[in-house]
């Protein structure tokens, strides 16, 4: 068990620091649905992140807090995915040889470093009082592009024009909709 662990822990740090090298190791072994997990987990602390930064300047009660992680939680469940999806039909119009299950997991695992970042976020927040949505959240979300190209260009055999503009139109598309958070 303590090497299982390990590993997942390795993967979550591989994919923020060297992407490449955990799509050709340890991708074949990562369950889809633990690939989801750190997606999910990364949007809900990013989401709770907000909730709490806005019940703390008193515009937003406790209860916004909860439907922020919540939100957060489905948002990494549902909508990363469903890019991902996305994502896997322009692979295949692409003639890329790869599932659309791995594309899932590799797109969620993408999000490894919004995780970290959310977890350091939670920490600050909850411990010296900061708002952290903008420090860490988005310079999480920032810090997943990098590993979105990498491993779209890895998915397409090294194919940097698809790379680039469906990662940073990704990247746009959720902190846009993270923007329409505060408004409810």
């Amino acid at each position: 068990m303590e090497t299982k662990n390990a590993s997942l822990f390795r993967t979550i740090f591989g994919m923020m620091m060297n992407p490449a090298g955990v799509l050709r190791n340890a991708l074949k072994g990562t369950k889809w649905y633990f690939s989801i997990g750190v997606s999910a987990l990364a949007f809900g602390l990013f989401f709770i992140q907000t909730g709490l930064d806005l019940y703390k300047t008193g515009q937003k009660g406790f209860w916004f807090v909860l439907f922020c992680l919540v939100l957060g939680l489905l948002y990494g469940m549902l909508a990363i995915p469903s890019f991902a999806v996305v994502i896997w039909l322009v692979l295949k119009v692409s003639k890329a040889k790869t599932t659309m299950l791995e594309t899932i997991s590799a797109f969620c695992l993408s999000y490894s470093g919004a995780l970290i970042y959310g977890l350091i976020g939670i920490v600050f927040s909850i411990v010296f009082g900061w708002n952290t949505s903008v420090a860490f959240g988005v310079t999480g979300v920032l810090w997943a592009i990098g590993p979105m190209m990498y491993t779209i260009r890895e998915l397409t055999g090294g194919n940097h024009k698809l790379s680039i503009p469906v990662s940073s139109l990704v990247g746009v598309i959720v902190l846009l909709s993270w923007s329409l958070l505060g408004r409810f």
